[in-house]
């Protein structure tokens, strides 16, 4: 069975009481009255207020606010996405910091998180039969002559 509104209201409210966070009942809505009576409820009172047919509380959407909250999540998602994809494409932890901000250790822990291996040290420069034939396979592609 899941806890009434009542039940999570109130259990909140004693616990911010409990912690001596006055001001967190304050901003709930709670008078000093309200406070002190909460400060002195038995678990037998907890259960009857918990179970009343009628809610302690009104909820409203705020829908202008919701619609901003979800552009901000699909936007969120599709970054956490590109940030996968760059990693799972063997993005430099240099590159990941250029164009998403995104650490050393965040970079590391995705890499290890989609099982993506990358080698330690540098990348090897290649030799020099290797270089000409990168550059004459890139002039090939491209249709450069130099």
């Amino acid at each position: 069975m899941l806890p009434s509104l009542n039940h999570i209201i109130l259990t909140v409210a004693l616990q911010a009481l409990r912690e001596g966070n006055i001001h967190h009942c304050e901003t709930m809505g709670f008078t000093y009255d309200e406070m002190n009576l909460l400060g002195c409820l038995s678990i037998n009172d907890l259960i009857t207020l918990s179970q009343a047919p009628l809610p302690l509380v009104d909820i409203t959407i705020r829908h202008d606010v919701l619609q901003k909250l979800l552009a901000s999540s699909h936007e969120e998602n599709r970054r956490q996405e590109q940030l996968n994809r760059a990693v799972r494409l063997g993005g430099s932890i240099a590159l990941m910091n250029r164009y998403f901000g995104v650490g050393s250790r965040e970079t590391c822990a995705r890499r290890r998180l989609l099982g993506v291996s990358v080698p330690n040290g540098r990348t090897p420069i290649p030799d020099e039969e290797t270089d000409a034939a990168i550059w004459h396979q890139w002039q090939k592609i491209s249709g450069r002559k130099h």
